[in-house]
């Protein structure tokens, strides 16, 4: 597959007729929290797809009838049988076209990732496909047709500070397979109730999410400093990764036994590069462990004459577009010459070998 990878062709009646790409805000709120969903609810312009559970937990179901929610029921499917990597949620991309292709389509779609939870019971599931956050992202830009109708603006994770306090302190687990997933991926994570907290159960506690997310914001809820607005319309997942906070380092060795299993990599490299070998380094990161892949973004610098080209992905999906807009700028804005960088999330991560093979990817002069 060539370099830089594009949708599918439409038809040209598809093409001339093709709405404004409508941006979806994924939101993972905390077990049984609902005060970051009643933020998002608040604006008119958002378009809620939720369980009715959640609505109605959240005493929105009104939205409904108003036409600003829809109700979804998780439905996992694996397009190749047995393949993690393949999961998609079918309830998102019917629940995603009925909202997007209505005669009146929303300015913004708020997708909720519900926790599940075991035969009705009140208690959360953190193995269950359902409410992976990741196989949503991955649904997200893995159908075409959603690809085309809409763009995914960013993942927001909410985190509730007693509750990861009090299991910091007593030196449990913090976070399950599937939550340690989302918190590593996310552009914002909101740790909600953290006024409650000492100074020093603060700075533990943001320090054990840095530790996991190294590419995202994390706001202390605090009404006065993070509102809606700092929770959307972010374009994450198209433009160049954000990779300025460092490598954070436990000092104890009781932090260094909670050593997270999800590891961040940062790649980087100055002059230009060839967009043969760059296409084929990035197939073999593709196919070398699809499922343990989280999240790729990267902004990689393959011509002399364009910008750079921002990629972004999530498990076996790459997408790639031009880091600015090329009907959006003026031929008389100058070009200006980044380096590459990339930012690679997942488990298990060779980071010696992506390293070494991205280094040897050949330089056009």
């Amino acid at each position: 597959m060539k370099y830089p990878r594009t949708p599918p062709d439409e038809p040209e009646t598809e093409r001339i007729t093709r709405r404004p790409r409508v941006p979806v805000t994924v939101l993972a709120p905390d077990y049984q929290q609902t005060d970051l969903l009643h933020r998002f609810a608040a604006d008119g312009d958002n378009f809620v797809i939720a369980s009715d559970e959640t609505l109605a937990s959240a005493g929105l179901l009104g939205l409904i009838r108003v036409g600003r929610a829809a109700v979804i029921a998780p439905d996992v499917t694996s397009r190749t049988p047995g393949c993690e990597c393949c999961q998609v949620r079918v309830d998102l991309v019917d629940a995603i076209r009925h909202a997007v292709l209505r005669r009146s389509a929303p300015r913004r779609l708020i997708m909720v990732v519900d926790r599940a939870t075991a035969n009705g019971r009140d208690r959360a599931c953190d193995d269950d496909p359902a409410s992976d956050v990741v196989t949503c992202i991955h649904t997200i830009q893995a159908d075409s047709e959603i690809e085309r109708l809409t763009r995914l603006d960013g993942l927001a994770v909410e985190v509730d500070a007693r509750s990861a306090s009090t299991r910091l302190a007593c030196e449990l687990r913090l976070w399950s397979e599937q939550t340690e997933a989302a918190l590593a991926i996310a552009d914002r994570i909101v740790v909600t109730g953290a006024r409650q907290l000492t100074t020093s159960a603060r700075t533990a506690v943001t320090h054990e999410l840095r530790m996991v997310n190294r590419i995202g914001r994390i706001s202390l809820d605090n009404p006065t400093e993070t509102g809606v607005d700092d929770l959307v319309d972010l374009d994450a997942w198209h433009r160049a990764p954000q990779c300025g906070v460092g490598s954070p380092r436990a000092s104890s060795s009781r932090s260094e036994r909670r050593t997270p299993a999800i590891d961040t990599v940062v790649l980087t490299r100055h002059g230009l590069l060839d967009p043969d070998a760059t296409d084929a380094w990035l197939d073999r990161v593709v196919a070398a462990a699809p499922a343990r892949l989280l999240r790729f973004q990267a902004a990689l610098r393959v011509s002399t004459h364009e910008h750079r080209v921002c990629v972004r992905g999530s498990r076996s999906v790459m997408r790639s577009q031009s880091e600015r807009d090329p009907a959006a700028m003026s031929p008389l804005e100058p070009r200006t010459d980044g380096d590459s960088v990339v930012v690679l999330i997942g488990r298990e991560l060779d980071r010696h070998s992506l390293s070494e093979r991205f280094a040897s990817i050949e330089a056009t002069l």
